[in-house]
């Protein structure tokens, strides 16, 4: 937040993304944090990120509803709605309260078709069409002329007339051949729209069976979400950590190939993945994953110890 109030957006950005990490399971700071980095990356022109940051915040209100209650200044608010509005989909806007962006209207005067003299035009003494009108001076007549005399003008010898063009007419043109019709052009037909994933509600299920000290129904949440046939890249991802955090480090290590690519805005991740990976006996690509991870999240005592095992583990 240091960084952001200096306007460092670049090193706030990074820090707040790896801060929201942190707040996983506490909504409400998990989506300030993401307001703040979604601001800081538009004003770096990074729209793409902001986008991502905005998305992660729909993500976690379709588990926990919290966006409308958070604390955040009247003109952060404004800008993060703003961009709400800009950069996500009418469905994705609705589930923060976000219809459409505040933009500033601007009335353009419809001139008049004749100008009005008595007000536009200057007057002495640069007074004002609101200031009285001075007294009228006396119109002094003008001065009557006299008509002339017409002077005869001498006529002018007849000139001879030109012929009168005649037509040409011009021999018969062949009829230009039928040009093919070009076909109508086919209707276009939209893209089709990501289906809502049933995950979700799931996942809020295992969160709340971790709460309440029922690991084993957790486990069992996880399991069954890692094998559905219609999981997105986005709760994959959550699953595997789900199972990270219920100690199922091979079901984790699945679910996180199962995710594909962990991308930009993703990095966190990597560090779930390089201690299942490590508690699964895959040293080197654990070492890989935590190499991909460390810039991105506080070295914690538990980050520090799993640091030592895995980069001092023999391949």
């Amino acid at each position: 937040m240091t960084h952001f109030a200096a306007a460092d957006y670049a090193a706030a950005f990074t820090e707040l993304r790896s801060a929201a990490f942190g707040f996983v399971e506490r909504v409400e700071q998990f989506e300030i944090a993401q307001s703040y980095a979604c601001i800081a990356a538009h004003r770096l022109g990074h729209d793409s990120d902001a986008r991502d940051s905005l998305m992660r915040i729909v993500s976690a209100e379709k588990v926990q509803p919290h966006y409308r209650s958070i604390k955040l200044p009247d003109e952060v608010r404004i800008e993060v709605n703003t961009l709400a509005a800009n950069l996500l989909m009418k469905e994705e806007a609705a589930l923060l309260g976000v219809t459409s962006a505040a933009k500033p209207e601007i009335s353009v005067p419809t001139p008049t078709k004749q100008p009005n003299v008595a007000l536009t035009a200057p007057r002495d003494g640069g007074s004002d069409a609101s200031q009285s009108d001075p007294k009228p001076q006396p119109v002094t007549p003008a001065p009557v002329l006299q008509p002339k005399k017409p002077v005869p003008q001498p006529t002018p010898p007849p000139q001879p007339k030109s012929p009168v063009p005649q037509p040409v007419v011009s021999a018969p043109q062949p009829a230009p051949a039928p040009q093919p019709k070009s076909p109508a052009p086919r209707p276009v037909v939209p893209a089709p729209q990501p289906q809502v994933r049933e995950a979700d509600p799931s996942l809020a299920d295992a969160q709340r069976a971790i709460d309440g000290g029922d690991i084993d129904r957790a486990r069992s949440i996880y399991t069954t979400l890692a094998t559905a046939p219609s999981l997105s890249h986005d709760a994959a991802l959550h699953v595997a950590e789900g199972l990270y955090r219920v100690r199922d480090y091979a079901g984790a290590a699945k679910a996180f190939a199962r995710a594909g690519a962990i991308g930009r805005g993703e990095e966190g991740f990597h560090y779930y993945y390089a201690v299942a990976l490590y508690e699964t006996g895959r040293y080197a690509n654990a070492k890989r994953e935590l190499a991909a991870a460390l810039p991105y999240i506080a070295v914690t005592p538990d980050v520090t110890r799993y640091r030592a095992k895995i980069e001092g583990a023999i391949e």
